[in-house]
């Protein structure tokens, strides 16, 4: 539904101000102008009353309880005349016992009324006070004429309206025209102060306008005025909050575009790998079938020369060339392939064991002492055993060709870690050096002479395939430990196995 017309705040206090002032001013002036006009009336009341009582001294001798005497009504005629070049009146008469207009004078030609003399009354309310001032209304007085102690008429007076009023109006126009002075000063005084209280709102409501378009912060200086101050104080509060956001905001967004962009290059480089590592397994594989073809005539010539010719150190050399080769095509597709996992509910610790046992001919043979400490009632993990087996060989045939040529410690632990069973691997070699660490499972990164770099890269894709980690830590000098850490089964999973 729409609304009425805006009005804008400071029309409101304009006009409020403007009816207070014009309300006070009001009610002063009438109340002064009712009393004043009370006051004048009384006073020429009692005035007509006196003049009324001296006029009925000389009537007395023209009126008798039986009659008016003859030629009473030029005598009391002229009587009245005099009294009214005196008086500021109207008219002026005089009236028998029964009431009967015996002489009249008006200078306004104003009919003179029989009856009994009509008493003047007081105003009961400012409105009456307000009506006499407008209205024709005089006031109307008289005293009675007295013979003998006995009532024989009355003489009446009747004062002009501009007599009664004139006074009041007067006073009327200089209240009018202080009341207008004094509600053009206020009007002036509230248009400085609402000018005052604008001013600032409206910097409030343009900033606030501005503030949606930009979210600058910006700031607003405090006025003098206390609540239009709290209102500044309140914008400013909100508009550098608001700042703060914005710039939160923006340093969010941007990290978001750079994470955004970083996994955008990373898949891109995985999608490239992953393509590049399918055609390089076809490659190495199809080398791998020719070196095997290579390495069987190889043997084959072998056999058929005799030990003497001068040939054979360089088939020899083909041969061994051709064996090396082979196994680093066979460890390559091992990384490579993508092949399918059996993973069964199994103990870890026969597995450790297992690749411990196979590498314990060369261990002895390099002069490394192998143990291996594992903790009782380890839960089971879903593992691959041959994938695992495999992780846990390279990891102990690193150990003892690090250790070479002097030998060392071998030390292999199986321990459960919160919720996940960890397989420590500890030898006493040389260590890692500090520039090589981060790099160790990348594939490819060997610090060997005859290194192909696979070994560890296999560890890690053995580990994240079971869906654990492999992690290592070692020191200059302070040997190396590798760790695996694998997630355990829980027990209701194992009781449903």
């Amino acid at each position: 539904m729409a609304g009425g017309p805006a009005v804008s705040l400071r029309l409101k206090l304009f006009l409020l101000m403007a009816g207070i002032t014009v309300f006070s001013t009001t009610g002063v002036t009438a109340v002064a102008l009712w009393r004043e006009v009370q006051r004048g009336q009384e006073l020429l009341y009692r005035e007509g009353a006196a003049m009324a009582q001296a006029t009925a001294s000389s009537a007395a001798r023209w009126l008798r309880s039986e009659g008016v005497q003859p030629g009473a009504g030029e005598a009391l005629s002229a009587v009245l005349s005099r009294l009214v070049e005196a008086a500021p009146l109207d008219r002026a008469w005089v009236v028998d016992r029964a009431g009967k207009v015996v002489a009249c004078v008006s200078p306004v030609h104003e009919e003179c009324t029989p009856g009994p003399p009509t008493e003047f009354a007081s105003a009961d309310s400012p409105v009456q006070a307000l009506k006499r001032l407008l209205g024709p209304e005089g006031i109307v007085t008289g005293a009675p004429v007295l013979r003998d102690g006995e009532l024989v008429g009355a003489v009446r007076v009747d004062f002009s309206h501009e007599e009664v009023v004139g006074s009041a109006r007067r006073l009327a126009w200089s209240a009018a025209a202080v009341a207008g002075f004094w509600i053009l000063l206020g009007q002036a005084f509230a248009a400085l102060l609402f000018a005052g209280i604008a001013r600032p709102v409206r910097r409030v409501i343009d900033a606030a306008h501005a503030l949606g378009r930009e979210e600058d912060g910006r700031q607003l200086p405090l006025p003098v005025d206390l609540e239009v101050r709290d209102l500044i104080g309140a914008f400013n509060a909100m508009s550098a909050r608001l700042k703060e956001r914005r710039d939160e905001n923006q340093r969010l967004i941007a990290t978001l575009e750079k994470r955004v962009a970083e996994k955008t290059r990373e898949v891109l480089r995985a999608d490239r790998l992953a393509t590049l590592g399918g055609i390089a397994a076809g490659f190495a594989h199809e080398l791998g079938n020719s070196l095997n073809v290579i390495r069987g005539y190889t043997a084959v010539v072998l056999r058929e020369l005799p030990a003497d010719h001068p040939n054979r150190p360089d088939l020899e050399a083909v041969k061994r060339e051709t064996r090396r080769a082979a196994s680093l095509m066979e460890r390559f597709l091992v990384f490579a392939r993508s092949r399918t996992t059996h993973v069964t509910p199994q103990p870890l610790e026969p597995v450790l064991r297992e690749a411990v046992e196979v590498v314990g001919p060369a261990a002895a043979q390099a002069g490394v002492r192998t143990s291996v400490e594992v903790e009782p009632g380890l839960p089971d993990v879903s593992a691959d055993a041959e994938l695992l087996r495999q992780a846990f060989l390279n990891l102990c045939v690193n150990a003892v060709q690090a250790m070479q040529p002097g030998g060392g410690t071998l030390s292999v632990k199986l321990r459960a870690d919160e919720d996940a069973v960890v397989a420590e691997f500890q030898d006493s070699g040389p260590g890692i050096p500090l520039e090589a660490l981060k790099h160790v499972f990348e594939p490819f990164f060997t610090t060997k002479a005859n290194g192909t770099g696979l070994g560890l890269a296999i560890v890690r894709q053995a580990a994240e395939t079971h869906g654990g980690t492999v992690e290592v830590e070692s020191r200059p000098g302070q040997g190396a430990r590798f760790r695996i850490r694998l997630p355990a089964r829980a027990p209701a999973m194992e009781a449903t196995v």
